[in-house]
């Protein structure tokens, strides 16, 4: 750059002017360079205020196959009315491109790596001092969501800085898509996920799969946590050994612990209640006990966790014990440290949750209430919008799976049977499952011929 310029943009821990000025001018100066920064920096990665601007214009200029000389570039400002902001206006364009540095394909790559390891560094440092003035000013977050918030702004500092996220060429996609595919081969026909207890039900989601979000939604009564935090539970933990966690904030640990034993050892429910339990109920429950003793289930009963919460203790967990599989009971009972309306609050739950199982490489189940509403409808049969508080759900669930009940809306139809109604299935197909409703037993039982 000019004398001038040199001296008028230096070089910090912060930013590096010159380097941003070589960035530009070699966008400038050859089109080919554009690709190949854009893949390495946005708008937001310059520091000097007029830099974001010419960056944003010769990269809308490029994806509109317009020319991006310096000519092009200060006309697209000007009919944008920006070419004001441009100090030196188009002097300054000119300038960049007669740099006398003349910055191959290759050599723009390394100087926009600067740019962006700077603007890394930016970052860091003012969201520590988000963190700095959160603390400090005693707001309304609890130390752990303060924690949790900056382990993961340090976790998406980390894989900014390590190059994760971007574009993977299809070549090397081939070797471990192809490994994918040789290893479910192999498994046969069982689900690559973590088994369910119902078998139909793992031949049309193929189990409960990492980095995936399973609603399961029914009104109160229905059977949703009989499902989501028994049958699946049961499964994962007891019959499979997959390391589980339940976090509840509707039942205590006890009342889990009861539905959880009952219907592995087949003791009606009401017995244990009412202490009412004979010595063949007592053998089947301590035969129970005895065989899954070692079962590699957590259960966490404490009320008012936020997700923050329940990241942390997850993460402890798969630190600790490999955790595959995380059950939420129920998503309206998670506190929110914001003020944000309902459903502002439930759809960031839900991605929060969702953004869980791919942080933490697991299955995450999350429970939700349905509207009351379609139970008024002649069509009782749920659909996506009947989830109760917000629409979002349904965008951040992988799956959602229905538990309806016709006996609950007329006691003469189809007693003792419960439909499992997937009417989301990314990437899969959408189905009903029939099921034995064993409530008595706190299960659902497959009706179909293994």
């Amino acid at each position: 750059m000019t004398d001038t310029l040199d001296r008028a943009d230096p070089v910090t821990v912060f930013y590096d002017h010159g380097a941003e000025q070589v960035v530009l001018g070699s966008m400038l100066s050859d089109p080919q360079t554009i690709g190949e920064v854009e893949a390495i920096v946005s708008a937001g990665s310059f520091h000097k205020p007029c830099h974001p601007i010419l960056f944003k214009a010769i990269t809308e200029l490029r994806e509109g196959n317009r020319l991006t000389d310096p000519h092009s570039v200060a006309g697209f400002l000007a009919d944008e009315k920006l070419l004001n902001r441009i100090p030196g206006g188009v002097t300054y364009l000119q300038e960049l491109l007669a740099a006398p540095v003349t910055a191959t394909a290759a050599e723009a790559t390394n100087f926009a790596r600067v740019v962006a390891d700077k603007a890394l560094l930016r970052d860091f440092d003012a969201g520590l001092e988000r963190a700095r003035s959160e603390i400090r000013t005693g707001g309304s977050a609890s130390p752990a969501e303060l924690l949790e918030r900056t382990r993961v702004m340090i976790s998406d500092l980390g894989m900014r800085a390590a190059g994760d996220g971007g574009p993977t060429r299809w070549r090397d996609i081939i070797r471990p898509g192809l490994d994918a595919i040789e290893l479910a081969a192999e498994e046969g026909s069982g689900p690559p996920g973590v088994p369910t207890g119902i078998p139909d039900l793992d031949r049309l989601i193929h189990g409960l799969q990492k980095q995936r979000l399973y609603v399961v939604a029914g009104i109160p009564g229905g059977g949703k946590s009989t499902l989501g935090a028994g049958d699946f539970v049961r499964s994962a933990a007891f019959e499979h050994s997959h390391s589980t966690a339940v976090f509840s904030m509707e039942m205590t640990e006890q009342e889990l612990f009861n539905r959880l034993i009952c219907a592995a050892s087949r003791v009606p429910s009401q017995r244990v209640v009412d202490g009412t339990l004979d010595t063949d109920d007592w053998t089947a429950i301590a035969r129970v006990c005895g065989e899954t003793e070692n079962a590699p289930l957590w259960i966490d009963d404490t009320k008012g966790l936020t997700m923050a919460d329940i990241r942390v203790r997850a993460r402890r967990l798969k630190q600790q014990h490999g955790l595959e599989l995380v059950v939420i009971d129920y998503l309206g009972l998670i506190e929110s440290a914001t003020s944000a309306p309902r459903n502002q609050q439930i759809d960031e739950m839900a991605r929060s949750a969702k953004n869980l199982a791919g942080e933490l490489d697991l299955a995450v189940v999350l429970l939700a209430q349905m509207n009351r509403a379609y139970a008024q409808r002649a069509d009782k049969r749920p659909v996506l919008t009947d989830l109760k508080e917000s629409g979002g759900i349904e965008a951040h669930a992988d799956v959602v799976i229905f538990v309806h009940r016709d006996e609950q809306f007329d006691k003469t139809k189809r007693l003792g049977e419960a439909d499992l109604i997937v009417e989301k299935n990314r990437g899969g197909a959408r189905g009903t499952v029939e099921v034995a409703a064993q409530l008595h037993l706190n299960r659902f039982v497959s009706m179909a011929m293994p």
